[in-house]
């Protein structure tokens, strides 16, 4: 009877230990800068599929009332007109903060400039971002949780890179704004 006590309590502290190190793996892999450029990727990719597919819905709907509210010969009236104007509006600034948002992220040339221009589109409102604002030391504490300096360092030399590249702007209080960027960027997807 003590064999198999003493047998079971082994059997589950290695358990235990198995899951802690599975545990520690997984965290360790979701702070990873490799993962989190693929992961901040994939959600942009997502979101740009989602937001053309909004598009063309919203198009075809617009379609669709104009079709139900009109005759041959006979104008759109200006109620339907009015709506269907300011749906169209809003769907353009939709489209541009969208555009923004890819030129902004796409100034990044780095894993760790491509994270930083990710938080900061997030609060960044003529990129879509509707965040509040970005600070360094929030920053640091984000894309570099463990402390490590070759972590920090690297974030570091990716917010000065940005910054002596016009990309970004740092207020001696520590806010982290993004420059408006040039009309004539060009978007790579």
């Amino acid at each position: 009877m003590k064999l198999r006590s003493i047998l079971r309590n082994v059997a589950r502290q290695e358990a235990a230990s198995v899951g802690e190190a599975a545990r520690r793996a997984a965290d360790s892999l979701r702070h990873d800068p490799r993962v989190q450029d693929t992961a901040s990727r994939l959600k942009a990719r997502a979101g740009d599929l989602g937001g053309s597919a909004r598009a063309r819905a919203d198009e075809h709907l617009e379609r669709l009332i104009e079709r139900r509210h009109t005759r041959p010969g006979v104008p759109v009236p200006d109620d339907v007109a009015a709506a269907l104007a300011a749906r169209r509006r809003e769907r353009e600034a939709r489209v541009a903060m969208a555009r923004a948002r890819a030129a902004l992220t796409a100034q990044g040339e780095t894993p760790d400039q491509r994270r930083v221009l990710t938080l900061l589109a997030d609060s960044t409102p003529w990129a879509g971002g509707q965040g509040e604002a970005v600070r360094y030391t929030g920053l640091l504490d984000r894309l570099a949780p463990s402390g490590d300096p070759a972590a920090e360092m690297a974030i570091h030399r990716a917010l000065w890179t940005l910054a002596e590249r016009r990309v970004l702007a740092v207020s001696p209080h520590g806010e982290i704004t993004a420059c408006e960027l040039p009309v004539t960027v060009e978007v790579r997807g």
